[in-house]
């Protein structure tokens, strides 16, 4: 009895902690990135930069001749309630850059508000563009609002993958409850051709573990690539990739784009499809670095 008295106690000093830190204005990472890129010669680079807060880009040197590669990197260390993220790139006629995640983003528990972020992508004429930052992984509490616009020209391309992991299974993480909001629109010449929203809350683990839902999975992703024309052996190569997942995958052409959806056990199996799948649509074409740290 003593023993259950002592937890008691210590759960309601740990309640009251929670209630004076939401009572106290606390300090909230905020960042805004603005840049664009360039043709420069036979290169792509940066035409401009604008970096404030917690936001930073470089632009290391690439392995590829075609792609250039910029790098966004979040030096909060991870994100909470309240913290407040936005992106603005525009890729310049006939340039061809990746722009990528340093490492994966960490949302961590919210004591009140989610964490905001708003990424907004403009394509140029015979641009090709690839978004491809690394997952996100929510912890318990956690509380995300996150949109992606894409705004291509009629004659560019792009390809870009938004992947979510609910706790790091290693470590016996549970992502019980929370909430999240994600959501998608490209449009085309001005036209929205795929609009989609990927929205959970409350008993999350409970919902993830339904077969119409999750099936057990913790660890989701969504690759969008389209361009002016698509060829069909395409779509045929990639579902000879799925055959080899380590989780479930399926892949739908139509209206001229090519959507894949995945759904893992973890983190570690996720990142073994999506880069399986990204070598096919990106030609075989190595992953960024930061991606094989």
């Amino acid at each position: 009895m003593p023993l259950l008295v002592a937890a008691d106690a210590s759960l309601d000093h740990a309640e009251a902690a929670d209630r004076t830190l939401e009572q106290i204005a606390l300090p909230r990472s905020q960042g805004a990135l603005r840049l664009s890129f360039k043709r420069h010669r036979e290169k792509t680079v940066f035409g401009s930069l604008y970096q404030q807060g917690c936001v930073r880009a470089r632009m290391p040197r690439s392995h590829s001749e075609i792609f250039s590669e910029a790098v966004v990197m979040n030096t909060s260390g991870g994100l909470t309630g309240g913290d407040r993220i936005s992106l603005s790139a525009e890729w310049g006629p006939a340039t061809a850059a990746s722009l990528c995640g340093q490492a994966a983003e960490k949302i961590y528990r919210a004591l009140s508000g989610a964490v905001e972020v708003s990424n907004v992508l403009r394509v140029g004429a015979a641009a090709a563009a690839e978004w491809l930052p690394q997952e996100t992984i929510l912890f318990n509490g956690a509380a995300l609002k996150r949109g992606l616009d894409v705004h291509l020209h009629e004659s560019s391309s792009f390809l870009g993958i938004e992947s979510v992991v609910f706790g790091r299974t290693a470590m016996r993480e549970e992502v019980v409850s929370g909430r999240i909001r994600d959501a998608w629109r490209i449009f085309r010449a001005g036209r929205l051709v795929y609009g989609d929203v990927f929205q959970l809350s409350g008993a999350i683990s409970e919902q993830l573990n339904r077969s119409a839902i999750g099936a057990g999975g913790r660890a989701f992703a969504t690759i969008i690539y389209t361009a002016r024309r698509i060829a069909q052996d395409l779509l045929d190569r990639l579902r000879e990739v799925h055959i080899q997942a380590r989780g479930r995958a399926a892949t739908s052409l139509w209206n001229g784009i090519l959507a894949t959806r995945f759904i893992a056990p973890d983190g570690e199996a996720l990142r073994h499809d999506i880069t399986h799948a990204l070598g096919v649509l990106r030609n075989g074409r190595a992953l960024p670095r930061v991606w094989q740290c």
